[in-house]
């Protein structure tokens, strides 16, 4: 039975001395007490014994958990550098593309003026 559903030991009351009593226990209490109380300590020292086995394995599976984590991450590590530099290298393409557009106009009009001029001074006539 799993520790935490084993019933949890009884509670025992401490001696009350009445009145016109000496404050002893009968004798029929105390031949049954101690084997009540090692019965107890005996129940309690098992889901001890089997709480501490059940830590034992969690942490022996926390340290396998931990070293396949940190195998994980020095594995993956590359990776995540090849992926930080490619955001560099887009970043840095987002920004020729940006140039590129007005520079394309540019050398758009440049061309077409260069155009005009070879074909006014070889004297081209449009058809």
């Amino acid at each position: 039975m799993a520790w935490f559903l084993a019933r949890p030991p009884s509670r025992v009351r401490p001696h009350v001395s009445w009145p016109g009593s000496s404050g002893l226990m009968d004798q029929a209490q105390t031949q049954g007490a101690p084997s009540a109380h090692s019965e107890e300590i005996a129940e309690i020292k098992v889901r001890l014994d089997a709480g501490d086995a059940r830590m034992g394995r969690i942490e022996q599976d926390l340290a396998a958990n931990t070293a396949a984590t940190q195998q994980t991450a020095a594995s993956t590590a590359e990776l995540v550098d090849l992926f930080t530099s490619f955001k560099g290298a887009f970043r840095v393409f987002e920004y020729i593309g940006r140039l590129a557009k007005p520079l394309g106009y540019i050398v758009g009009a440049l061309a077409s003026v260069a155009a005009l001029w070879t074909a006014w001074k070889s004297g081209v006539n449009p058809k």
